[in-house]
């Protein structure tokens, strides 16, 4: 082992610009993806807490609704039972769920518990003040006038919102975010690959002499190919703990110092715990990208 580390040494002396580029190379492309993932996580968060964005929300009247099917206050159960009677006999739903004002208020709890003006909002606010909502899955999702002209003018509906509607755009930014994290990180995933092979190729070279000598004198392939995989996994491990600061730094400056408080109000925002499990998978890519080059170019380079 103490050869094997003096030989490690020798190596990460010799390619010092080199190494320190794939670690470079390697800590952006994981940063990326890392970040790639946690706006997937952010898109299904989003998704759990508003329902399908192919889906409509029919929102029942509470004793505070302002629309004019709400003149006796809060829904009777005659009225739900209407509602849910029209929902059964369209042809354009598939299926509905509803969510009671106890739902719907610990829902609002985390959403707003995000922010401090959050909190005090939801100081004043109790179950009674939410509605009882149906949740309408579309057989099409292009084909919701009928269903919505059919329930808004119902007595007891205080409202009918198409989640389309209103998380299209949300949805369509974090996809289209998604795709430019995940695409720029694939190409410096690529170039990392190729730095490591041209890594191994230079060192290999560099330690031609070395190597015949060990040959001849039988020393085994895993004892030749052990500095190269030490080198490599060596810059995975420091790549890996750099996109996680990195993305650390990113949860603590950009989700909780500003995403959380400025735009609290409009979805649930990842928290650490996401972010931690995004870290685990980036650490176990940083090593594949580090240990299946390695393996493949020594087995080609040294002729072992």
């Amino acid at each position: 082992m103490r050869t094997t580390l003096s030989e490690l040494r020798t190596s990460l002396s010799r390619n010092k610009s080199m190494t320190i580029s794939l670690v470079v190379t390697m800590t952006v492309s994981l940063l990326l993806a890392a970040l790639g993932l946690l706006i997937q996580s952010q898109a299904d968060r989003t998704e759990k807490y508003f329902g399908d964005r192919l889906q409509l929300q029919v929102n029942l009247c509470t004793k505070n609704s302002p629309s004019a099917t709400c003149i006796g206050g809060v829904a009777t159960d005659e009225q739900k039972a209407a509602v849910k009677d029209a929902l059964r006999t369209n042809p354009e739903v598939k299926t509905f769920d509803v969510r009671t004002p106890a739902a719907n208020y610990e829902q609002a709890r985390e959403l707003l518990g995000q922010s401090e003006t959050g909190q005090k909002q939801l100081e004043t606010l109790g179950p009674s003040a939410f509605p009882e909502s149906y949740f309408v899955t579309l057989k099409d999702p292009q084909e919701f006038d009928g269903v919505e002209s059919q329930v808004s003018g119902m007595d007891g509906v205080a409202g009918v919102n198409s989640l389309r509607k209103l998380l299209g755009p949300l949805f369509e930014i974090l996809e289209k975010m998604q795709f430019a994290a995940i695409g720029t990180s694939l190409l410096l995933i690529v170039a990392a690959i190729l730095q490591v092979s041209n890594t191994i190729r230079m060192t290999a070279y560099a330690r031609r002499r070395e190597i015949g000598i060990m040959r001849l004198v039988g020393a085994s392939s895993w004892h030749i190919q052990l500095p190269f995989v030490l080198e490599s996994m060596l810059a995975a491990v420091i790549s890996a703990a750099l996109a996680a600061l990195g993305l650390g730094v990113f949860m603590y400056v950009v989700v909780y110092g500003y995403l959380r408080d400025t735009l609290g109000q409009i979805t649930t925002w990842v928290r650490w715990q996401e972010s931690i499990v995004v870290m685990g998978y980036t650490t176990a890519l940083a090593l594949l990208l580090a240990l299946i080059p390695t393996f493949v170019m020594t087995r080609k380079y040294l002729d072992v």
